[in-house]
C-alpha cells in the first residue's frame, strides 16, 4: 500500500486492519504480507531505536504494508524523525490541546518549513506558492493521526480534528476509560457514549476513525457499527502469551 493509498483509504472510511509490533525482526514483514494493511510500530511504550524503526519502515513498505509509527509524545521533532525514518503515518499520543495539534501538524505537513514561519502558517498566514510546492513534495501524503485518550480530548475533539493537516484519530480505550472513571470497562455507557461521539465527529469531517481493541473481535464489530474503520487487531507479545495460555502443558 502506497502512502497515498493508505491516507486516502483511511480518510475515505475503508476498513483497515493492522498489527502492533513491540519486537524487531526482519521476518515479520514477509510473514504478515497480504494479511494486514498496516504495521503499528509503537515507539511510545517500547524501546525501538531510530535505526530499527527505519529498517522496519523499509521492510514493511517493500511488501505493501504501510508502516505507521506512534511517537513517544506530542512533539514536532519526533514527528519529523518518524517521517525521516520512513513512516507513512504518524500517530501522536495523548493530544489534548489545539496548540499541540498545530505544532505536530506543521511538522507533518509543512516540511521543510519550520519555526515561526510554520507556526504563522498554522495560524492562517498562507505560505507562498514555492513554499507550498516544497512542502507537498516533502510530505503531502503522510497521514497525521491524533490519539484521543482522555475525557478532555473527547470534549475538544471537534476543535482538535479541525486543525488543517489532521487525517484522523486513534482512540485509546484503556486510557480513555481511566479518565472516565470506568477503567477497562468497555461496556460502560460513559465509554461507549464518548467513543460514539468521537466517531461521529471525525467521520462527519471526512477523516479516518481508528480504535485499539486488540483483544476482542466482538468489540471491533461494535466499534465498526459506531463508525470506526481502522482497527489494531493484535500485538505480538499479547498473541504469543494468549497462544501459550490455551496450550498449557499437563502438570507433571
Amino acid at each position: 500500500m502506497s502512502k497515498a493509498n493508505f491516507r486516502d483509504a483511511f480518510r475515505s472510511g475503508r476498513s483497515l486492519v493492522g498489527f502492533q509490533l513491540t519486537s524487531f525482526s526482519p521476518h515479520w514483514p514477509r510473514q504478515l504480507a497480504g494479511a494486514i494493511d498496516f504495521a503499528f510500530i509503537d515507539c511510545e511504550h517500547h524501546c525501538f531505536s531510530r535505526e530499527q524503526v527505519a529498517w522496519m519502515c523499509v521492510g514493511y513498505r517493500a511488501v505493501g504494508i504501510a508502516p505507521i509509527v506512534r511517537v513517544l509524545k506530542p512533539c514536532a521533532a519526533l514527528v519529523r524523525a518518524a517521517m525521516d525514518d520512513g513512516a507513512e503515518g504518524v500517530v501522536v499520543p495523548y493530544v489534548e490541546t489545539v496548540q499541540q495539534v498545530q505544532e505536530v501538524a506543521a511538522a507533518a505537513k509543512l516540511r521543510p518549513i519550520q519555526g515561526q514561519r510554520a507556526a504563522a502558517a498554522m495560524q492562517g498566514q498562507p505560505l507562498d506558492e514555492a513554499m507550498m510546492v516544497a512542502s507537498r513534495n516533502h510530505c503531502g501524503d503522510v497521514s497525521l493521526i491524533l490519539q484521543i485518550e482522555s475525557e478532555i480530548a473527547v470534549k475538544r475533539c471537534d476543535e482538535l480534528v479541525s486543525v488543517a493537516g489532521v487525517d484522523g484519530v486513534l482512540v485509546g480505550p484503556y486510557d480513555l476509560t481511566a479518565t472516565l472513571g470506568c477503567l477497562g470497562q468497555h461496556d460502560d455507557s460513559r465509554f461507549q457514549a464518548a467513543a460514539q461521539r468521537v466517531a461521529d465527529i471525525v467521520r462527519a469531517k471526512g477523516l479516518g476513525a481508528g480504535i485499539y481493541f486488540a483483544e476482542s473481535p466482538a468489540k471491533e464489530q461494535m466499534a465498526a457499527q459506531w463508525g470506526y474503520n481502522l482497527m489494531i487487531s493484535g500485538c505480538d507479545v499479547t498473541l504469543i502469551r494468549e497462544s501459550f495460555a490455551v496450550r498449557k502443558l499437563p502438570t507433571r
